[in-house]
């Protein structure tokens, strides 16, 4: 049975900071660490249950957190955002049985989930056929186009609560509660490592009882972007951003280039049905998947790097009581620290 674990991070054990999950910030090599020991759970929990390969999809942020020696020796880690053309689910294809979503959190304006967004800060809702989704959703329906389902879940309580329409009688695993953007209730590390691995046996030994989930076609993707940079910006957008991160030329008068513009510039398919929107449709769910992707990358860098720029804390981050969360005597890494 060939197994496809795809890896989010906001959901990892412990996590709630945005100083915790981007390469240079402060608390980002412990939550990689612990990203890379949550999923070495899940793939021990799918060896239980009777996987005999494993592919494992490093898919957040710029898609480089996990090192290959941190994972249990045998597994593929698929990494890097150059040539993914499947965004979270890199390589996924008509090979994989089943696929596996852990570390995954709130869609966009969920005003209590931890570093809610979907895919990327710029994208205020994603709705497919009218339906506003997390990023499992989308995740789930590409599976289904290949004829896989996915059988598991991790992450926040909101997460599972917004995923649960399309995922169906699958299994959930709930590391944390919510509370607050940067702010939660954890289970401890013990806890969540016993969790994952129980989890993932259970939905790997029933996969043949889960059928794949598929998009109703054609299908038509809505995303509410930031239509007007000077004043509706996207998260740590400054004014001419679009024009600086872009490799196009662009008159002086157009420097101040919404999201909505940029978009509809370069992607001919897209139209805007109404202010701040952009909408497009297509046959078949891999097209209109790898299309999004698409329109994420044209905003994708100039997000993280002000996110990284503006909004994270870098000076004051602390994390006060995450000795009670992540035990100094427990190993972050399932198979033990890097070499």
């Amino acid at each position: 049975m060939k197994i496809f674990i795809s890896v989010d991070m906001e959901g990892t054990t412990g996590l709630e900071r945005l100083e915790e999950i981007f390469r240079g910030l402060p608390g980002f090599d412990r939550f990689r660490q612990l990203m890379a020991g949550d999923a070495n759970a899940v793939i021990q929990g799918a060896i239980d249950g009777g996987a005999t390969e494993v592919v494992v999809s490093d898919s957040h942020g710029y898609m480089c957190n996990i090192y290959p020696d941190d994972l249990i020796k045998g597994v593929q880690l698929k990494r890097g955002q150059i040539k993914r053309q499947w965004c979270q689910m890199k390589t996924f294809d008509r090979t994989f049985d089943a696929a596996i979503l852990i570390g995954y959190h709130a869609k966009a304006g969920t005003e209590d989930g931890i570093l809610a967004h979907t895919w990327i800060t710029g994208f205020r809702d994603v709705r497919v056929n009218g339906q506003s989704v997390p990023e499992p959703s989308l995740n789930t329906w590409l599976a289904g186009s290949f004829g896989a389902p996915v059988v598991m879940l991790s992450g926040d309580n909101y997460v599972i609560e917004q995923a649960m329409p399309v995922l169906g009688d699958i299994e959930y695993a709930q590391l944390k509660t919510s509370t607050g953007f940067f702010s939660g209730d954890h289970l401890p590390i013990d806890k969540t490592r016993s969790l994952l691995r129980e989890t993932a046996a259970r939905a790997v030994a029933n996969a043949g009882k889960i059928s794949p989930v598929t998009c109703e076609l054609p299908v038509t993707i809505e995303v509410d972007l930031s239509a007007d940079p000077v004043n509706d910006p996207a998260l740590g957008q400054r004014v001419d951003d679009n024009a600086r991160f872009i490799d196009l030329g662009w008159e002086k008068e157009k420097a101040a280039l919404s999201d909505v513009d940029l978009i509809l510039a370069t992607h001919p398919e897209a139209s805007s049905p109404k202010t701040g929107t952009i909408s497009f449709t297509c046959g078949d769910y891999q097209t209109a998947y790898r299309t999004l992707h698409s329109i994420l990358l044209e905003i994708y860098e100039r997000d993280i790097e002000n996110l990284i720029d503006d909004i994270a804390d870098v000076e004051n981050y602390a994390r006060p009581g995450l000795q009670d969360i992540v035990y100094p005597d427990y190993p972050m890494n399932e198979i033990g620290p890097r070499e």
